[in-house]
């Protein structure tokens, strides 16, 4: 005999804090109606900057919790997980960037010994079968990336010690914007696909250190990219996965145009300013404009191609949730 058993989506609780901040327009660029909610927290964006979850962090001006983890290591006659269940639970969204959400919660009440957090994270249809991605969290914040547009997620939040995990938070639900139809160039078939993969590079090319992927590009090259977070992150080329990437050096700018890599149709934003004139000169690739085809020599410290530690295209990757 078997049973079957019934995922119930959960309701989000009542909140009470402080007045929000709605968004600046009540639609997204395609129209439709932004979501809000007591708990939900907008930053404004320029339309035509790309998104960026560093801006978005460094907008939030973040805590960690250095001083509560020294507070759990001396308190050791403390023989039990956290207490309370985390407060004041927010959502924090940027206008115009539908694929992430930075979550962020008060920090824990004196008399509770927390070290840590447990923040889980679900689509609508993960819901319905009990599947819930988790992440730990150092701080009262953790940005939850590559979310899909136009879909509704849950999150929830526990406090942890040494000693086990405390209750959860409240669940709050979200729905995502739509996406930009004018920033990626869709390839024949749909969705780019980014491979997850080692290659070799010259780490001090790039500001990121975070994972690695590649896809192929239309004239017959592999893009790689090394993460600093979905929405930075450094982009190489190689001739094969089994050969050196190399970074691209730009005559006319400072690489902004090199997002159509990544299959964006808008220039990005690039840094640090002058990062390749602090290196030695190098190996690489270089191109002038948009469409022109790359070319490979000598780039970086005296010669016309510098080239940048990071870009912000707007475009996550690996772009799945």
């Amino acid at each position: 005999m078997t049973t079957s058993t019934t995922t119930t989506v959960p309701t989000p609780e009542p909140h009470n804090q402080s007045p929000n901040r709605g968004p600046s327009s009540e639609f997204d660029l395609s129209g439709k109606k932004r979501f809000t909610a007591p708990y939900v927290n907008y930053i404004q964006k320029d339309p035509g900057a790309p998104c960026s979850l560093t801006e978005a962090l460094e907008f939030l001006q973040v805590d960690i919790l250095g001083d509560v983890i020294e507070k759990d290591s001396m308190a050791l006659n403390q023989n039990q997980p956290p207490k309370n269940k985390p407060q004041n639970l927010t959502v924090v969204a940027m206008e115009g960037c539908h694929s992430f959400i930075i979550l962020d919660w008060a920090r824990p009440l004196k008399d509770d010994m927390v070290s840590g957090y447990m923040v889980h994270s679900a689509s609508y249809d993960d819901v319905l079968n009990n599947r819930w991605s988790t992440r730990a969290s150092s701080g009262t914040h953790l940005p939850v990336e590559n979310l899909k547009p136009n879909s509704r997620y849950y999150f929830k939040v526990q406090a942890k010690n040494v000693f086990g995990l405390g209750p959860f938070s409240e669940t709050l639900t979200y729905v995502t914007e739509s996406d930009d139809p004018f920033l990626i160039e869709r390839p024949p078939g749909g969705e780019p696909i980014w491979i997850p993969f080692t290659f070799k590079y010259n780490p001090i090319h790039s500001s990121c250190k975070g994972s690695q992927y590649v896809k192929r590009t239309w004239y017959r090259k592999f893009v790689g990219v090394v993460l600093c977070n979905s929405l930075r992150y450094k982009i190489f080329m190689g001739d094969g996965l089994r050969e050196p990437f190399y970074s691209i050096g730009d005559s006319l700018g400072q690489g902004e145009d090199h997002c159509q890599f990544v299959d964006s149709y808008r220039d990005g934003r690039t840094g640090p300013v002058d990062f390749s004139n602090n290196l030695p000169s190098a190996q690489g690739y270089y191109r002038a404009y948009r469409q022109e085809p790359v070319t490979f020599g000598v780039v970086g410290r005296r010669t016309a191609y510098p080239f940048v530690g990071w870009y912000e295209c707007g475009v996550p990757i690996p772009g799945k949730w």
